[in-house]
């Protein structure tokens, strides 16, 4: 979940040369990520709010219930309904990284389906899932860095989502200290390469 990072340490007495490339090495990473923990989108602010927005997702059109849920509310869907989720955040993007759904209803062919920006789809079928049962869902990279996910359900039934686990992806920060160093390695290649031509 968390990037690591890589840190290159040169001796004090190194050539010009290996500075210039130290400067490039640094200068690569102008932009740095800030890494973003998961949130728990649980449905328990303004339920009459729509679009429906908490930690920074918003999710369009809501019908948010306290029936059937896990916690406090919970996402609504009947047949044939769909509600998009994104992210409010700088980047715009996030990575959504489970839930827990309840198949409901008269309904023989429930199914929650999700659809994400990049083109994964999705289907959890009553066939596989029993009905009147909360399932927990997590995923791995298949919803990363989505600006969308849009949720549906149909084949007669209604559904239930709670506890919506995703993170804001990470927006570029610009780091002044590298742009200067990438700088100076630029300036340092151009006099390394000049003494080469004089030599």
């Amino acid at each position: 979940m968390f990037g690591s990072e890589k840190v290159v340490v040169f001796p004090v007495r190194a050539s010009l040369f290996r500075l210039a490339a130290a400067a490039a090495f640094a200068g690569a990473g102008l932009f740095a990520s800030v890494g973003s923990a998961a949130t728990i989108v649980d449905f328990g602010g303004d339920k009459k709010a729509d679009p429906y927005l908490q930690e920074g997702f918003s999710f369009d059109p809501a019908r948010i219930v306290n029936g059937n849920c896990v916690s406090n509310g919970c996402l609504a869907l009947n047949d044939n309904e769909t509600t998009s989720m994104t992210s409010t955040g700088a980047s715009g993007l996030f990575t959504l990284g489970g839930l827990s759904f309840n198949l409901l209803g008269k309904g023989t062919g429930n199914f929650l389906k999700l659809d994400g920006s990049n083109g994964t789809s999705l289907t959890f079928a009553l066939a596989d899932f029993a009905k009147n049962t909360y399932h927990t869902l997590v995923f791995g990279n298949e919803f990363a860095n989505v600006s969308s996910v849009l949720f549906s359900t149909g084949g007669g039934g209604n559904l239930r989502v709670d506890n919506v686990s995703a993170s804001h992806s990470p927006a570029p920060v610009p780091l002044p200290a590298a742009a200067w160093l990438l700088l100076g390695g630029i300036g340092a290649l151009a006099a390394t390469r000049r003494r080469a031509r004089a030599a």
